[in-house]
């Protein structure tokens, strides 16, 4: 290993040959001795230049700023890049499709709301006329019942509660005879009378 710079001092790494060495010649083997001045590696101790590097013909120092005449801003700015008015262009149609977008959108709620308010109110007549016509039927029901309650002739309430429209089948027992009495008890309180 290396051993510690002293200071600023550079960093060498392994140790420092001696000039003069005991050893042998190496035997010539069929390879080439190489190069002992290479132009292209330098050594560690060389410096690096502090000058910077320059590309083409080193700037003339003459102490004076060159005048630039003032580039008028209407010279730069002729007029909109392609791009720039691409752009423009682009969002100006985004703002049209974006307004035209809310617009159809409000349309289109407006119609929901309405087709809503209108399906709301038909269900509410719908829905009173079915009360109305359920209290109704359920008070007719009632004065019937109280009618019946009121009447002397328990056969016309027999009569209500069988029915007496029933047609007879061909495999079915004949109850035209049962109906026919029922009927004529009805009819004629006399005889349902006579028969209590």
């Amino acid at each position: 290993f290396a051993t510690p710079p002293e200071g600023y001092a550079p960093i060498i790494l392994g140790d420092a040959l001696p000039m003069d060495t005991d050893f042998a010649a190496p035997a010539t083997d069929g390879f080439a001795i190489p190069p002992s001045d290479d132009p292209f590696v330098g050594t560690i101790d060389e410096t690096p230049a502090d000058a910077p590097i320059v590309l083409g013909a080193a700037p003339v120092e003459t102490g004076q700023i060159e005048d630039v005449d003032e580039v008028e801003e209407s010279d730069l700015q002729s007029g909109p890049s392609p791009m720039q008015q691409w752009n423009e262009e682009w969002q100006n149609l985004l703002v049209e499709r974006k307004d035209a977008e809310n617009a159809k959108k409000a349309e289109l709620i407006a119609a929901a709301e309405e087709s809503m308010k209108n399906f709301q109110d038909q269900r509410e007549s719908k829905r009173e006329s079915k009360l109305s016509k359920n209290r109704s039927d359920e008070q007719e029901k009632l004065e019937a019942i109280e009618a019946d309650l009121e009447n002397d002739n328990s056969w016309q309430r027999v009569c209500k509660m069988v029915e007496l429209s029933h047609e007879s089948g061909e495999d079915s027992v004949d109850v035209k005879r049962m109906r026919d009495v029922m009927i004529l008890l009805k009819n004629e309180p006399s005889r349902a009378s006579v028969l209590a």
